[in-house]
């Protein structure tokens, strides 16, 4: 986990990664040199955990640089990386390994479902690539997938779980501050790894306005055009027949190209500086439709919501399993938790719903068994919880600090 100034989010991410059912992990949190309270809250918690680590960078590397110290420290035998704004489901990284190990993957990488906007609240990424089962995918996908610049379709995006010895001396590209995931997921899969998608949502991505990935300068994509110059050199070495992944590339460095002709033109109308807009237009005028389109963009009401989740009238939710559902005096609100865990449109529906509900205002939950604390797991904030678990059960669940919890 690398942290810059992420103090506002930085110890719920580290909490949900301490209380994962897989409990053979270590969890170090690089910090980027942070001006804000990160260090502080990562020796806090260091001190009563064992497991979590910290290293603190003199000078700030970047995103890629500090993951790059990270995994020089790392010890285990898979390394993750998890953002110091996110959350994942307590079963995440058991799910995970099980799945890598069933499959014989050197690289397993979930869905991820956004929260923390009314906008985007309830998206998952893999939804509109119609993924419903697990299955491999091959370095064309990947490319295939990047078909948005700061979109939220590319597989770039993804935070898979890696085989440490396939990656052997694979790091991070420090002259990125952008596309450094895409651009090592790629010469991952060029170099023959097996990466393996599940469609299940367990991790869960915060979406707001500070969000690295959501912003483009010229700088940035200057370096990705370099560094898309330096995978498609590589793939032209170790795959010179593979036409369809050329004309990926191509079209790619097109994209790249348009883009930073686009945001030069955003630089240069801030800076009015006129002689430098119309030379641009006039290269390339179909740029005025994309700037039109973005100013379209800024005046439409945005819908994203804020909400202090202390105030307002609270939704109250039920999660369990279908076949308890029926027991139980029903409030406004009841999700059906799948108890297949391979029933992955159902859980995906599932995970979208209480995104979507979360983004809107406070939530109570009554959890009722082990299918209601799976629910749980999906859902990004709640105001109180009361979870439900039988005698049997509560020897073997991880239940999250603040749950009041009820043993029958």
């Amino acid at each position: 986990m690398s942290n810059f100034n992420g103090s506002a989010h930085l110890e719920a991410a580290i909490v949900s990664v301490l209380n994962q059912s897989h409990s053979e992990l270590e969890l170090i949190v690089v910090d980027d040199a942070s001006e804000d309270s990160s260090l502080e809250i990562i020796q806090r918690l260091a001190a009563s955990d064992p497991r979590l680590r910290s290293i603190a960078l003199d000078t700030n590397r970047g995103p890629a640089g500090a993951r790059n110290a990270g995994l020089e420290a790392a010890k285990g035998q898979w390394i993750a990386i998890v953002d110091a704004d996110d959350l994942i489901h307590p079963q995440r990284i058991e799910r995970m390994l099980t799945a890598a190990q069933d499959m014989g993957a050197d690289a397993v990488a979930d869905d991820l479902l956004c929260f923390g906007s009314a906008r985007t609240a309830g998206k998952t990424l893999l939804e509109a690539s119609d993924i419903e089962q697990p299955q491999p995918i091959a370095v064309v996908d990947l490319v295939r997938s990047d078909s948005a610049i700061a979109g939220f379709t590319s597989f770039g995006y993804l935070k898979p779980l890696i085989r440490k010895g396939k990656m052997r001396s694979l790091r991070y590209d420090e002259d990125l501050r952008l596309g450094e995931d895409f651009d090592l997921y790629f010469r991952l899969l060029i170099a023959g790894a097996n990466f393996v998608l599940l469609p299940d949502p367990t991790y869960l991505y915060r979406r707001h306005s500070g969000s690295v990935s959501h912003r483009l300068a010229v700088s940035s994509l200057q370096r990705l055009l370099h560094a898309h110059t330096k995978i498609a050199k590589l793939a032209a070495n170790m795959a010179p027949k593979d036409a369809e992944l050329v004309a990926l590339l191509n079209e790619r460095r097109a994209r790249l190209e348009r883009a930073m002709m686009y945001q030069s033109l955003v630089s240069d109308t801030k800076s009015a500086k006129v002689w430098h807009i119309i030379r641009r237009l006039g290269r390339r005028p179909a740029l005025l439709l994309d700037l039109t389109n973005s100013l379209i963009d800024r005046w439409r009401p945005a819908g994203f919501v804020r909400h202090n989740r202390s105030t307002g009238s609270p939704k109250t939710i039920v999660l369990a399993s279908p076949d308890q559902i029926d027991l139980i005096d029903a409030p406004p609100t009841v999700v059906r938790v799948p108890v297949n865990p391979s029933d992955w449109v159902a859980r995906r529906i599932m995970a979208s719903k209480l995104a979507k509900l979360a983004s809107t205002g406070p939530v109570d939950v009554i959890a009722d068994g082990p299918a209601g604390l799976d629910g749980l797991g999906y859902l990004p904030n709640w105001r109180s919880t009361r979870l439900a678990l039988s005698k049997k059960d509560v020897g073997t669940a991880k239940v999250p600090r603040h749950v009041v919890l009820d043993v029958t």
